[in-house]
């Protein structure tokens, strides 16, 4: 990016002019540069492009989605930005232990907070992304995050559409002119094509791709979509290849060692088993499904205890075990060979799996072990140490929907919601809440968690369309406890529901009624809270002008309570509702109603961070200025930084530098500034083009300390250094 070739007089600096630069431009080779300014380009903070608007910002849905919308029409300039972003999107984090236990992918979250009717509007962004995908500089990358966007189109629409986007990237790959990259895209391809076994539907093209690979080193993908569209002779030989050329000593692939056994050859599996490691993870899943089927039961118990060897965990064991049952592993291991985990706590990995087990059982047509699963769970469940509700959402989304509900009739024939907190996102989902209301207004010793649930319910019957159960539930909340009004804001948030629906009138109807029952709450606080509840919810639900006459209301409220310096006030109590929630303009012009006196207890530093985050750089910019009276320097200093950067990553060079100057100034003011301050003002300037201000500043405040660690300055000379270089 771009971003400064004009000069901008530089502000006073009571530093020497005569500086070591002999010290300093320490000759850093053109690969190294190249190397260092395109990782800082793949971390350009770019999005949100424009503020967002507070319907988007507030509905975490929303702005996934017009996130990934951004994603799929931004411009080539930040490709590799783009190219970083998609592959947390698209690829999971890998496992690999304490203390970084992994992180799924992005889109896995998102698929499942997303409502139905939603679903049509991410496709079409998947068509949007695919586009853009062709569009990033790294080959493999494509092919790979191809292969993942089809598994996410699989998910969505079934296997015609997934299958369309993997033969039209094989086309694509096969015409390319690049023959390195050529043979490693197909090869990611084809890895895509077997794990979501679509491998018929790429026949048409196997001879095409069979021509192109050949002169490749031998590629297991392609044996093992030979094995699967029924071409054995060309599967063996070609797995033959795979092995010969694996280097003696190295860990062999356990997809070689499966494939082998799918093609009824045991002696050659064996052989390389003694060359396989568990920490292959679904690959190792899916041999140890094979030595099952093989009907190996001595193997297939190694292989399956050796699954849960070591320090794997989390992720990796999840690969391992949905792997292996998708793989027609044997559900009966479940039960049996399943170990026990220490570490942070104990962890049972049974309960995870009995309803997938029980609906593996049912589609081999084993009846009675299905329902032994199921009654294993239903016992789990009532013991109270389940995550009910997530397991059982789970169940739907893996095509277990039968085991799920009669897993769920079963603990309410049992009377277990009397104890048990009942599911009522998969009650909501399956039009049971009726059934487990009563439970629901009984339910909990603990208030607190009793609103909780309330308002889950509340919130459920308006989802399901029925307004006068989701009032009656709302209204059974206590509309007094400290501070906060939860049967107000329950109500509220029963309207945003509606109003999101379409269904205005209805809407309309219930903020009055919140509004009537606010207007007649006795305590001064919980009516500020209450009107400052129904503020946020008519900004969730679009209803701008009403949200701002309401906050009004609550602020004036809030601001007739008398002040005590030893508790945070209620304005400020109002101010961080509205940042919790992503409404920053709200917050912004609480605070601008707020007295002087009571900045000291406002977030002004969450106000920034906030705005930031929204893209909203003009509130951040009006926040940040008056960090500068209310502030310690040194916070200031720090978010007049992150301000400079994002003006920077959006190509606004002359704010960032204004930014930077303030900056330094508060800095010049003290003794031994902190110079975990200064080292990103340093990066900043020399990012900005501004080569000159930041070899002074490492001049007067840097070369001076001396340490027995100066690597960190080593790493600064270089990145301005290369900074120079670019700029020349």
């Amino acid at each position: 990016m771009h971003l400064l070739l004009r000069i901008f007089p530089i502000f006073s600096l009571a530093i020497a002019t005569s500086l070591p630069f002999s010290l300093v431009q320490a000759q850093t080779s053109n690969q190294t540069c190249q190397a260092l300014l395109s990782n800082e380009r793949s971390y350009v903070n770019w999005y949100p492009v424009k503020p967002l608007s507070e319907t988007i910002a507030t509905d975490a849905v929303a702005r996934q989605l017009d996130e990934l919308q951004a994603i799929a029409v931004s411009p080539s300039s930040l490709d590799l930005a783009i190219q970083r972003e998609l592959g947390q999107w698209l690829i999971e984090k890998p496992d690999p232990g304490p203390p970084d236990t992994g992180a799924p992918a992005r889109m896995d979250a998102l698929l499942k907070a997303l409502p139905k009717t939603q679903k049509p509007q991410l496709t079409a962004i998947f068509d949007q992304l695919a586009n853009r995908i062709e569009k990033l500089p790294s080959l493999i990358l494509r092919a790979e995050m191809t292969g993942k966007l089809a598994g996410y189109y699989q998910q969505l629409q079934g296997n015609d559409r997934a299958a369309l986007l993997l033969n039209q990237a094989i086309a694509k790959a096969l015409k390319s002119t690049d023959v390195q990259g050529r043979t490693a895209q197909l090869t990611k391809l084809l890895d895509a094509v077997v794990e979501l076994g679509l491998s018929k539907a790429i026949v048409p093209q196997l001879p095409q791709i069979e021509t192109v690979l050949a002169r490749s080193v031998p590629s297991l993908s392609l044996a093992r979509v030979y094995a699967d569209t029924n071409q054995s002779q060309k599967a063996l030989l070609l797995a033959d290849r795979v092995a010969k050329a694996t280097p003696a000593g190295q860990i062999v692939n356990s997809d070689l060692i499966a494939l082998y056994l799918q093609l009824n050859q045991l002696s050659r599996a064996n052989l390389y088993f003694k060359r396989s490691s568990p920490e292959d993870d679904a690959p190792y899943g899916r041999l140890a499904a094979a030595y099952d089927r093989a009907k190996q039961t001595e193997q297939a118990d190694k292989v399956f205890k050796d699954g849960f060897s070591g320090l794997r965990r989390g992720l990796a064991i999840n690969h391992f075990l949905s792997a292996y049952l998708k793989a027609g592993g044997n559900p009966d291991r479940l039960f049996t060979g399943l170990p026990t985990l220490e570490g942070v706590g104990i962890i049972d990995l049974g309960s995870d799996y009995l309803l997938p087990a029980a609906g593996e059982y049912r589609r081999r047509n084993q009846p009675e072990k299905a329902s032994k699963a199921i009654a294993q769970f239903v016992k789990l469940a009532a013991s109270g140490n389940l995550r009910l509700d997530d397991l059982l959402m789970t169940a739907i989304r893996d095509g277990n929907l039968l085991e799920a509900k009669t897993a769920f009739e079963q603990l309410l024939a049992q009377n277990a919601f009397a104890k048990v907190e009942p599911p009522i996102n998969f009650a909501g989902e399956i039009n049971a809440l009726d059934a487990i209301a009563p439970f629901v207004q009984r339910l909990s010793k603990n208030p607190e968690r009793r609103i909780e649930l309330l308002q889950s319910l509340a919130i459920a019957y308006a989802k399901q369309n029925q307004p006068d159960k989701a009032i009656s539930i709302a209204e059974r909340i206590p509309r007094r406890s400290p501070n906060y009004s939860s049967a107000i804001d329950t109500l509220a948030q029963v309207a945003t529901v509606f109003a999101k629906s379409g269904q205005k009138t209805q809407a309309q109807m219930i903020f009055a009624k919140a509004l009537s029952l606010s207007s007649n709450i006795k305590e001064i606080d919980t009516r500020a809270q209450a009107y400052a509840a129904i503020a946020r919810a008519y900004t969730n639900a679009g209803e701008t002008a009403s949200a701002e006459t309401t906050r009004q209301t609550a602020v004036k409220w809030a601001l007739s309570l008398p002040t005590d310096p030893n508790v945070v006030s209620m304005p400020s109590l109002i101010l961080q509702q509205f940042l919790n929630t992503n409404q920053v303009e709200a917050a912004w012009k609480t605070l601008q109603e707020i007295s002087k006196d009571g900045y000291k207890d406002a977030s002004i530093g969450d106000l920034v961070s906030t705005a930031l985050y929204l893209g909203n750089l003009s509130i951040a910019q009006q926040a940040v200025d008056l960090q500068s009276s209310y502030a310690t320097p040194e916070l200031f200093v720090e978010q007049a930084s992150q301000l400079a950067k994002a003006y920077l990553d959006r190509d606004r060079p002359e704010e960032a530098i204004k930014m930077l100057e303030r900056a330094i100034n508060v800095l010049n003011k003290q003794k031994q500034p902190n110079v975990s301050l200064l080292l990103p003002i340093v990066r900043l300037y020399a990012k900005a083009g501004r080569i000159d201000v930041a070899r002074q500043l490492m001049s007067k405040f840097l070369y001076p300390i001396s340490s027995n660690d100066l690597s960190w300055r080593q790493e600064l000379e270089q990145y301005v250094d290369c900074h120079e270089k670019a700029f020349l």
